[in-house]
Formats: C-alpha cells, structure tokens, sequence
C-alpha cells in the first residue's frame, strides 16, 4: 500500500522478510531432522559434511547479494532502469564464469575430496558442485529483488527454496536415493527457485520500465564504472567474513583448549545465541535498500528514521529473547536439546547478551555501509583479531571465553554507535552530502 508512510511500509516490509527467512530456517530445520532419522549415521555424517562444506564456501556469495542490492538501489531511486539492467547482466555473467570455474574445479577435484572426506561415491561430489554454482548465480537476482525493495517476492523465493528442498529431500530418500538423493533435492531447489527468481525479476524491471518517469536518470548504460562496483564489494566482503568469525571462532578455540564434553556444553549454549542472531537479518534485508535508495535522494533525514526504527526493533527482539533465556535457561534448553544440562544452565545468559551486541553492530554497521562508509572496518577488524588473541591467552573457564566474546562484542557495538551518530552531534549532520556518482 503505497499510500503508507516509510515507518509502516519499513514495519511490513520487515514481517514480510522475518516470515520468509523463518520459513526458510523452519524448513531446513525440518531437512536435517527428517535426513538424521532416515538416513544411518554414516549416510547422514556424509550428508552433514557435504553441506557444512557448501555452506562453507558459499558464504562468500553473500558479498554479490549485497553488493548488488547497494547499487540497484541506488541505480533504482534514480529511475535509471537501464543502469539496472546493465548492472545485472554484467554480474550475472561474472557468476556464471565463477560458478562454472568452480563446478569444474570441484569435478577435477572430486576423487581428491572424496578420499579426503572418505566419501566412495564421486556423484556426491559432483551434486555438491552443482548446487554451489546455482548458490552462487542466485545471489545476483535475490540482490537485484532486494534491491527493488521485492520483499515479498523474495520472501516466497525463500520459502520455494527451502520448502521445495525439505519435501523432495524426505520423497528422494523413501524411494531409496539416499544421500545422493537428498543432495539432489538441494540442487533441484536451487534450480527452480533461480529461474523463478530471474523470471519475477525480469518482470518487476519490465514493470518499472512501463512505470518510468523519462525525465529522471540518464538512461545511459555505458555511465557504469563497474570498478567502483569491485572496491565496493570488498569492504562488503571484509565485513561479511569478520562477522563470520566473530561468531564463531570461539567454539573452535573451545572446540582446541578445552575437553569434548565441556566443548559439547558450550556448543548446546551457542545454539541459543545462534538463534538471536538471527533476528537481525530480515531487519538488514529490509534496512538496507531502502537506506541505498534514501542515500541518493539526499532524504537523510527519512533514512536517520529507518536506522532508528531497525535498531529498537532489533533491540526489542534479541533483548526480549534475551530476557527469556536468561530467565528460563533450563526450559529453554531443554527444548532445543531434549535435556536439562546444569552446565548449559550459566552460559545461556551470557551468550544471548552477546549475540544480541553483535546483532545490533550488524545493523549499525550496514548503515554506514549503505552510505559508504569505511571507518567501521578498522575497528572491526581489531575487535577480531583482539577476540581470538584474548582467547588464546585467557582459557581457564567457559564463562573466562564468554565474558571475552561480551566485552569484545560490547565495544564494537560503542565504538560503531560513536561513529553512526558523531555526525549528528549538534542536532544536525556534518559533512558534505552524498553525491550519486556511480
């Protein structure tokens, strides 16, 4: 409803996306239930590592998506539909050559990684070549959505993706395919849902087009300097990979200092932590569009209120899941694991309180990155190397390993809030104004 105002369309739009990405979690929950008890352990050990692997590798890809929503958006709020499509054809183009180099790769590599793995069938290997090049190509048309702010396309995509693998995933193993069969239906998925997803694509830009305005935008496609759309997409990346790492290199550290059983315990916390971190996530696919486009319509001041509506509402989520782990520890482990462990029973606070600093650094940082800016990575990368470094050196309790994880957390959150809202000090914003010199 277009009538509506940013607050309301921002609030829609980001049920829209929490709905999408919860279906698609709640499906690939069901994928690794239905797989562990229909496969034997070893089929469902070469399975778990298969797609640890692809998840992985493809993690990476995340940097096309959102380098491609920035300047969609951005090529968008100018009208300049043209840019758009430029733009897409030309990304879309650099997947494939890296989608197929790496397919080939895998393949000449596949009795290498099979004995690595000790994994007989090089079939399996071949289908995990498969589904990581449609991951990849489908990066550029979920960013190009995003980008056009079709959050509810993209939603069903999501839905599609995950539904799709989950019900061809149990069909292919009760007809005996097996593992082979249940990476199948990864691969399956991922076919249907990037052909609909170009399909839907093509025509939201058709749909845009009808709708332009030939007054707005230059309309030339040769305009592009795709080196700039390069430089972007390694701060994006940077960014991407120091997260990554945050949020998880302390449960290798555990996984190294301290004993398997206190490992497991820390492991089952985690899971709790893990779960609040994904509050954000719609909150920033919704976020950062809508701030790309603001940023060239020189509307800081709409854009100021997007940022404030994404943090209360990510602050409202994790700190209220937060309050509830922490006040029913036992409960709420008990139902992610089955059990009641007394050990879990301290770490559980903690970890959310963590988890819910990070969550809000997220948006904090996805906000400067939309309006491009870079000073957040020095920090960002010190409070990474600062986390693993205080690890190694300070081990003697999980909850030592905790407090350094919440410390670190808790700064990178202060120092990204100092840096989001110095600008604003004196009631109005310093510096020059952003120009759309893409």
């Amino acid at each position: 409803m277009k009538f509506l105002g940013i607050k309301n369309e921002f609030f829609r739009h980001t049920g829209l996306m929490f709905i999408g990405i919860g279906l698609f979690n709640l499906f690939g929950l069901l994928y690794h239930f239905s797989m562990l008890r229909l496969l034997s352990p070893v089929d469902y050990g070469h399975l778990n590592t298969l797609i640890t692997l692809f998840m992985i590798i493809s993690v990476p890809a995340g940097t096309v998506q959102t380098t491609v929503t920035k300047f969609v958006s951005s090529f968008h709020a100018m009208n300049q539909l043209e840019e758009v499509r430029s733009l897409l054809r030309h990304v879309f183009r650099l997947m494939l050559v890296i989608g197929l180099s790496l397919f080939l790769l895998i393949s000449l590599g596949s009795p290498f990684i099979s004995s690595f793995l000790q994994i007989s069938s090089y079939g399996m290997i071949l289908l995990l070549g498969a589904s990581l090049f449609l991951a990849i190509v489908i990066q550029v048309s979920w960013g190009g959505l995003q980008g056009l702010q079709q959050f509810g396309s993209l939603a069903f995509n999501l839905v599609i993706n995950g539904g799709s693998k989950c019900v061809l995933g149990i069909a292919s193993v009760l007809f005996g395919l097996g593992v082979s069969g249940a990476l199948s239906a990864v691969v399956i998925s991922y076919f249907i849902t990037t052909i609909l997803s170009f399909l839907i694509l093509k025509m939201s830009l058709d749909q845009g087009k009808d709708k332009a305005n030939p007054g707005l935008g230059s309309g030339d496609s040769n305009q592009i300097d795709f080196s700039k759309v390069y430089l972007y997409s390694l701060p994006v990346g940077l960014t991407l990979f120091c997260f990554m790492v945050l949020t998880n290199i302390d449960l290798i550290w555990v996984k190294h200092f301290f004993l398997p059983l206190e490992a497991g315990h820390y492991s089952i916390a985690q899971m709790v932590g893990k779960i609040i971190f994904v509050f954000p996530f719609p909150v920033v696919m919704v976020m950062f569009p809508k701030l790309a486009s603001l940023r060239m319509e020189k509307q800081e001041t709409k854009a100021f209120s997007i940022l404030r509506n994404s943090l209360i509402l990510t602050a409202f989520l994790c700190g209220g899941a937060t309050f509830i782990s922490s006040l029913l520890p036992s409960l709420v482990i008990q139902g992610l694991s089955g059990k009641v462990y007394l050990e879990c029973i301290p770490l559980v606070g903690i970890f959310s309180l963590n988890m819910t600093f990070f969550s809000l650094s997220l948006i904090l940082i996805h906000y400067q990155l939309s309006t491009d800016q870079r000073g957040f990575l020095y920090p960002l990368i010190l409070c990474t190397l600062v986390q693993s470094g205080l690890i190694i050196l300070f081990h003697k309790s999980l909850m030592q390993v905790l407090f350094i994880v919440g410390i670190v957390a808790l700064c990178l959150m202060a120092i990204n809030f100092y840096l989001v809202y110095r600008p604003y000090r004196g009631g109005k914003k310093e510096g020059r104004a952003a120009e759309p010199d893409l």
